[in-house]
């Protein structure tokens, strides 16, 4: 499944992805990677748990930890404010 990165919050290292649905996934990055907004990444979005993303955007594969998925992106923004 292919998304589309609306924000990155470098701070604790976090995405929000919009899939192709237009549902978004929560993601904790596992490493340091060149994540910018409107990056295309592909994988798997819809399981919570350690996958590996492909930033097609910047050619990288990613160690994620999916924390939430098939979100809205009222349910999306609230869970990203709760891990501060």
């Amino acid at each position: 499944m292919k998304g589309t990165v609306v924000h990155h919050e470098h701070r604790i290292g976090f995405l929000v992805i919009r899939d192709d649905k237009g549902e978004f996934a929560i993601a904790e990055l596992l490493g340091k990677y060149d994540v910018e907004m409107g990056d295309i990444v592909s994988g798997n979005l819809h399981t919570n748990g350690n996958e590996t993303l492909l930033n097609q955007t910047q050619n990288e594969a990613m160690e994620v930890c999916v924390k939430g998925y098939g979100l809205s992106e009222h349910d999306a923004i609230s869970m990203l404010l709760r891990t501060h």
